[in-house]
């Protein structure tokens, strides 16, 4: 018997996609100075959506690191633009904060009816 639904297992993918995104724009901002380092990105949403498309679960979309769009190259052959960066961060941090909150309000209406309240 699962106690996770469907709406709780895609809050739990979106988070974990959030994550993995979370640690490649950290990853693009530590390697500013590195030369040839190419700007990544983490690819999921046509494969969210494809799988939705096709009656599948959340878990069905995979989620890719792949070479990204960065800043203009520069002589040293990295395109890390940190504005960009930081951009993503804020982006993405907002959807992390309302995945969270989202399941937040799963849960707690769990709890609620578990207690009886």
């Amino acid at each position: 018997m699962s106690i996770t639904t469907p709406r709780l297992d895609l809050m739990s993918r979106l988070l974990d996609v959030a994550a993995m995104r979370h640690d490649v724009i950290a990853q693009n901002v530590a390697n500013i100075n590195t030369p040839g380092y190419t700007t990544l990105e983490v690819n999921f949403e046509d494969a969210l959506r494809e799988s939705l498309a096709n009656k599948q679960d959340a878990s069905a979309a995979k989620a890719e690191v792949v070479e990204g769009t960065g800043g203009l190259p520069r002589e040293d052959g990295n395109n890390v633009d940190v504005d960009m960066e930081m951009a993503r961060l804020q982006k993405n941090s907002l959807y992390f904060k309302v995945y969270t909150q989202i399941m937040a309000n799963e849960l707690a209406q769990y709890r609620s009816a578990i207690t009886g309240r």
